[in-house]
């Protein structure tokens, strides 16, 4: 696996997710499976690394209890467009599906994830700060955990 800190020539997006929310959970997981050039690190929104992401990108620290965010170095990306760019970031099928996602207005998206989001399972995590690998990712979802240094790296441009 690539390693994700200061010898990336890019900063890597950053996943910013409710480690108490099953769905969140589940969609690392997806992402995780799906993503095995680790495009995008991850971090709980309760924890150190991302608070300060969720901070760098000038959000108040609540919205993740509600709202993915994926942390960019252009500034964050939110609810269903933090689906969109994480979908547009992995192989076929998910950046071809997208692109053609991108054609509905976002107010439409934006409500059908309020709608999702309203309804998603809560559970505590061993560690909402990370949240909870299933079994057989703990040690990729370990390797992808965002630290300080890949926060600063998104905004040090």
């Amino acid at each position: 696996m690539p390693a994700h800190r200061s010898t990336q020539l890019q900063p890597r997006p950053i996943v910013v997710f409710d480690g108490d929310c099953g769905l969140c959970n589940g969609f690392v997981a997806w992402l995780i499976r799906r993503d095995p050039q680790a495009h995008f690190l991850i971090a709980g929104s309760a924890g150190e690394v991302g608070r300060a992401a969720l901070s760098a990108m000038g959000l108040p620290l609540e919205i993740a209890q509600s709202t993915l965010v994926i942390a960019r170095p252009e500034g964050p990306a939110l609810k269903s467009d933090a689906s969109l760019t994480v979908a547009a970031g992995l192989t076929w099928p998910w950046r071809v599906l997208a692109r053609a996602a991108r054609a509905v207005p976002r107010r439409a998206r934006d409500r059908v994830y309020d709608a999702i989001a309203a309804r998603r399972p809560r559970r505590p995590a061993e560690d909402a700060a990370c949240g909870t690998p299933p079994p057989g990712l703990v040690d990729q979802w370990r390797a992808r955990l965002a630290s300080l240094e890949d926060v600063a790296a998104l905004t040090a441009r």
